[in-house]
């Protein structure tokens, strides 16, 4: 093994366990103040910003030979960062209080909310400020616009297929007309027209946006730091690894019964098969369109569109043998995966 794979093994090992210690222990730390089980605080769960973290962590003040470090990154740059490492410690700290001071939970809730906000709101003035360069060297390039939106409008699209062949199958119930649209009062006469412009507007655009700076906890750790280190072993090669890392991620997840697999022993294995499916089409969207920002909005559209899809359109009948995330829609994924995998992206930079 040369100095180069040395180096890049030992850097994704130094990853990958300084974000599981990170994750899961910062879980652990919840549930041991919480007297023994996990919390449900309705907040955004803290380790989604770990992966980011981490990497963001390791690069500045940890690898001699890394691209970035505070001395020399362009001011805009620095502010994403910093301000990163400075939400992830804030973000922990509101976590924490809202355990072990229930009677101020709603408040802390909001604040957590604020904090994730306030981040978001600091990208969109900085980012722009900073040379396209800058953000390169950085793993910030926005990438393609064109490309971006046509992934976005797919996997919506992917999305709501899975519940209609559900519906079509007879795999899922339909959900009907309700009172509340995310909570607003809806008119009955009014519903599908509002049913459709909420999904645009809250879906599609709105909670993605807002829930920004937990998916870029995961999207640039591992499809941007992790899958970047590991492309020196091919790009495919690179994504079905981190998916299937990404996938033991969330183990203790499933096994809590908080993810749609059951706490199972095939609960687990049908969500390292989704992980490491999905993590295809996430990182084909990274190689796609040049950037990690559209992969970071994509996976806030998957999280948004399923969880309109299963409250407001068709909820299935059975976590497991349905499409969507169940065997059905997995194999639905596998075939789309097979699709992806013609492109000549994958393989330019073996060739070149």
């Amino acid at each position: 093994m040369d100095n180069t794979r040395r180096r890049t093994a030992w850097h994704t090992i130094l990853f990958v366990a300084l974000t599981f210690t990170l994750s899961w222990g910062f879980d652990l730390l919840l549930t041991v103040i919480n007297g023994g089980a996990y919390p449900d605080l309705a907040m955004t769960p803290w380790g989604m910003l770990a992966p980011a973290f981490a990497a963001i962590v390791l690069q500045v003040f940890a690898f001699r030979d890394s691209p970035i470090s505070l001395q020399v990154l362009d001011a805009g740059v620095r502010w994403i960062f910093t301000g990163y490492l400075l939400l992830t410690v804030v973000y922990g700290a509101v976590t924490v209080l809202a355990v072990a001071l229930p009677a101020a939970r709603v408040a802390l809730q909001g604040a957590g909310a604020v904090v994730l906000t306030v981040w978001t709101m600091l990208v969109l003035f900085t980012g722009g400020q900073s040379d396209r360069e800058a953000r390169q060297r950085a793993g910030l390039s926005l990438g393609s616009v064109r490309y971006g939106q046509r992934f976005v409008l797919g996997v919506a699209a992917f999305i709501l297929l899975q519940a209609g062949l559900n519906l079509l199958f007879s795999l899922g119930g339909l959900q009907g007309k309700q009172a509340t649209i995310y909570g607003l009062p809806i008119p009955a006469a009014w519903y599908v027209p509002a049913l459709i412009v909420l999904f645009i507007a809250v879906s599609l655009i709105g909670m993605p946006l807002s829930g920004l700076a937990a998916v870029f906890g995961e999207e640039y750790g591992w499809r941007g730091f992790m899958g970047g280190r590991l492309n020196s072993l091919g790009r495919v090669s690179s994504a079905l690894i981190v998916g299937l890392v990404w996938g033991v991620w969330h183990v203790p997840i499933i096994l809590r019964g908080a993810h749609t697999y059951p706490p199972t022993w095939l609960g687990l294995l049908l969500g390292l098969a989704f992980f490491a499916l999905w993590g295809l089409v996430q990182s084909y969207a990274v190689l796609k369109t040049g950037g990690i920002w559209v992969p970071v909005f994509m996976h806030g559209v998957v999280n948004s569109v399923y969880a309109f899809a299963l409250n407001y359109v068709v909820r299935p009948h059975d976590r497991v043998l349905s499409f969507g995330l169940g065997v059905y829609g997995l194999l639905c994924l596998a075939v789309l995966g097979a699709l992806i995998l013609r492109d000549p992206v994958w393989w330019e930079a073996e060739q070149t």
